[in-house]
């Protein structure tokens, strides 16, 4: 007996027959006559040298043979089907690239980027984060910038306010501003708005308190630590809004919402033709960042 099946239809039509109990239900499956089925299913157990049914008058049953030969057919034939899918279908597929900031791309753009894929599941997105190291020239953008300008940006996608954030524990027994300055304040090295700005703004001069600033990287590294009880960082919301809720953080009350600087804006390149895939992400951005500061 050669060791090859010649036909993998014999296998499509036995795992049918083997799962109705029936050459006439799997045939009505398969668009085949039940006539057909038996052939094929006989084809198979001719070549196997073994029967795989017991027949009787308008009923089959499984051999021992067939009962043990059946799961691996079938998982051989879904496995079969799974990668089919997986490789062919990805052909139709349209896929759009995003860069973002690493906050963005840690925070606000996972859960949005899952809503779009699912509401346009023949759209995929690529994410990338600033200072990658994958060279990738972007269908989209989203930039930041600090020119007041912006605001009015025919691709403006939002602006942000500034608030102080900690653990539920810590913001627990704070007090007044002097319980809040007992802590460690995480600073953010490349931000305009730091603890020193913030302070002023909200409370006047900072002169003569003693503020314990840590720089450190970046936001989402200042929040980590927060989370493990080292101390305060400024947040920025609503970008930083589900980072910090995933963490356990919360905003601490003493100190204010303070608006900007900055905005977030979306930028296409100017040099390709606008794709309909890249206008449908770019809309679903903006509705969802309406979304966002109506929840502020």
């Amino acid at each position: 007996m050669s060791a090859l099946i010649p036909s993998l239809n014999w296998l499509r039509v036995f795992e049918a027959a083997a799962r109705h109990q029936s050459f006439a239900r799997a045939g009505k499956e398969l668009n085949m006559s039940a006539a057909a089925v038996s052939q094929q299913v006989l084809a198979l157990e001719t070549h196997l040298g073994r029967p795989l049914f017991e027949r009787a008058a308008n009923q089959i049953n499984l051999t021992t043979e067939g009962s043990d030969f059946l799961p691996t057919v079938q998982v051989s034939l879904g496995a079969i089907e799974s990668k089919a899918a997986s490789l062919f279908a990805r052909q139709r597929v349209e896929r759009v690239t995003l860069l973002a900031s690493q906050l963005m791309a840690m925070s606000w753009l996972p859960r949005v980027l899952a809503d779009f894929e699912r509401e346009n599941p023949l759209i995929r997105v690529e994410l990338l984060m600033e200072g990658t190291q994958r060279k990738a020239d972007p269908d989209l953008a989203i930039r930041f910038g600090e020119e007041p300008h912006l605001v009015r940006h025919p691709s403006w996608l939002m602006g942000m306010s500034h608030v102080v954030m900690g653990r539920k524990e810590d913001l627990a027994r704070m007090g007044d501003l002097e319980d809040l300055l007992s802590f460690r304040l995480f600073d953010v090295a490349a931000h305009v708005m730091g603890w020193t700005a913030l302070m002023n703004h909200n409370f006047g001069p900072m002169r003569g308190r003693n503020l314990r600033l840590e720089t450190v990287d970046t936001t989402p590294l200042a929040l980590i630590m927060v989370s493990q009880g080292l101390g305060l960082a400024i947040g920025h919301i609503p970008v930083c809004g589900p980072l910090a809720a995933s963490l356990g953080l919360e905003i601490c009350s003493l100190v204010p919402k303070t608006p900007g600087p900055g905005n977030y804006y979306l930028e296409q390149p100017a040099n390709r033709p606008q794709r309909t895939a890249v206008l449908q992400l770019e809309r679903a951005l903006q509705a969802a960042a309406q979304t966002s500061l109506r929840g502020l």
